[in-house]
């Protein structure tokens, strides 16, 4: 059996201003691709040839400058046909994310997954994995075999969805036919904000993929988000059940379509309290049991915003109440190289002058301009890194500044979800501090256990919540929540078999 793996990777905002280039990207050929999977274990000692290809990963950030889409794609894409040309090809395992946008290059996966159909040809079986968050559109569906996404958020099964998704190709390859895949596309386009399944409604409309699989006979279940901060007319949410029986595909999708639509109106923001940033900084005031922290949720750097946006810490500094009350807070990560190699420069305990913030993102605030003190540098986490973290401090405001738009959050936990390291990862004990304000919009956990109270701030930026202020203009309508009063067809559309039996 021969099997190639390929991967394309990238979450980006349509309303961040910044660019994502090649730099942005993990890129793995060869033996180093085929390291990141447990492909002994995952295939049970079967005998494979495992044929890697190319995968190039990146995280969130703006839309991805043309000339880097394409050159990964042509490179992909000829590496799937010089590997058919070599020897018949069995399947395919795609590792996706599926919220990737690129500029003059609409549906971005879908014109790389016509690629790699073109060049397997019918027979082969094509099976994706995806984020939750990965916009699932009947293109892509139509092009490949079998598709699961993560079933949590955060995503801490994310490696073994990838797993999963491999499982079924074979289990798929070993019977020797394809199953019959029913699809259907649910108008509702929220963030993970308001769909995290750590809280309800999400923990049991998600969590009914489970019961599903035990009550229809099918090969798989999966239901898709979709990206927010994408405007595309591919966005919203999905769901796709793969049987050999159709009847049972067919049932088990409308189940699910139906109750994720159901419970629509109950997906709220999922922190414990949320509002504006003048409301968070009252909270603040209030000085609530234990560590408060803050999400700066408009700058969130984990779906694409700059992580240098200052409305937040300009706000803070203009509150005379809260800058003479004592609090001690810390803006744990704002996006700024040069002021990160200004105070490495000056060195511990000095005073600089200093316009920090807003170098790309600047439509809410400008540069916060103020003379700050140096009372910390912070080492990176990986040798050879060096200083990747400075917090500069005025009077009880103090602020992390960094290269790269890494997010607050301790290393144990990076790796688990994300297989890599995180570029430019700046972390440190935030003991000591009243506040701590993070560029995330939900909590990942290491900061779930650090915030003995949490609050969301709804802040403009390239990741706004305000779904007014993002203004829409291509999504296709009606969609929820946008649009009230209508409903839906929420009929399974079952999906031409490609290839038949093999």
């Amino acid at each position: 059996m021969r099997i190639l793996i390929a991967g394309f990777g990238a979450e980006n905002s349509t309303f961040a201003p910044h660019r994502m280039t090649l730099a942005h990207f993990d890129v793995r050929r060869g033996d180093e691709l085929l390291g990141l999977y447990d492909l002994a274990g995952w295939s049970g000692g079967a005998e494979i040839e495992w044929v890697p290809v190319l995968r190039a990963h990146a995280g969130a950030g703006g839309a991805i400058e043309t000339g880097v889409y394409d050159a990964i794609v042509e490179e992909l894409v000829a590496g799937v046909r010089a590997a058919v040309a070599e020897a018949p090809v069995d399947g395919v395992y795609i590792d996706l994310h599926g919220a990737a946008f690129v500029i003059d290059r609409p549906r971005a996966e879908e014109r790389l997954l016509r690629g790699v159909r073109e060049a397997v040809g019918d027979a082969a079986v094509i099976s994706m994995s995806m984020d939750t968050h990965g916009n699932f559109s009947r293109e892509l569906a139509d092009l490949v075999d079998l598709a699961v996404c993560f079933r949590h958020a955060p995503h801490t099964d994310a490696w073994a969805t990838r797993e999963r998704a491999v499982r079924k190709l074979l289990e798929v390859l070993e019977r020797g036919a394809k199953p019959v895949k029913a699809w259907v596309r649910v108008p509702i386009l929220l963030p993970g904000e308001r769909t995290s399944t750590l809280v309800e409604p999400g923990r049991s409309t998600f969590g009914a993929m489970l019961p599903a699989l035990e009550a229809y006979d099918v090969v798989d279940v999966s239901m898709w988000v979709g990206f927010f901060w994408a405007d595309e007319d591919r966005n919203g949410a999905a769901v796709m059940v793969t049987a050999y029986d159709e009847h049972q595909a067919v049932a088990a999708a409308a189940h699910l379509a139906e109750t994720y639509w159901a419970a629509r109106d109950g997906f709220v923001v999922v922190a414990e309290r949320s509002g504006t940033w003048a409301e968070a900084l009252d909270l603040a005031l209030e000085r609530p049991d234990g560590q408060l922290w803050i999400s700066d949720s408009g700058d969130n750097v984990t779906a694409g915003a700059t992580g240098d946006t200052t409305y937040a810490l300009a706000e803070t500094l203009a509150r005379e109440d809260v800058t003479a009350s004592g609090l001690r807070i810390l803006f744990a990560g704002l996006t700024d190289a040069a002021a990160l190699s200004a105070a490495t420069d000056a060195g511990l305990g000095s005073r600089i002058r200093l316009a920090v913030g807003a170098r790309v993102d600047d439509r809410f605030a400008a540069p916060v301009e103020r003379e700050w003190e140096v009372v910390r540098l912070v080492e990176g986490l990986y040798g050879g890194e060096g200083v990747t973290g400075a917090v500069l401090a005025a009077g009880g405001v103090h602020v992390l500044v960094q290269a790269g738009r890494a997010y607050f959050v301790p290393p144990s936990v990076i790796g688990p979800m994300t297989g890599r390291r995180l570029p430019g990862h700046t972390f440190f004990d935030p003991e000591g501090y009243d506040v701590v304000v993070t560029k995330v919009g939900y909590l990942f956990p290491g900061q779930i256990e650090l915030a003995q109270t949490w609050f969301m701030a709804i802040t403009p930026g390239g990741t706004d919540l305000d779904v007014d202020r993002l203004g829409f203009r291509r999504i296709d309508r009606p969609m929820h929540p946008l649009d009230s009063g209508f409903t839906p067809d929420l009929t399974p559309v079952v999906l031409e078999t490609i290839g038949g039996a093999r």
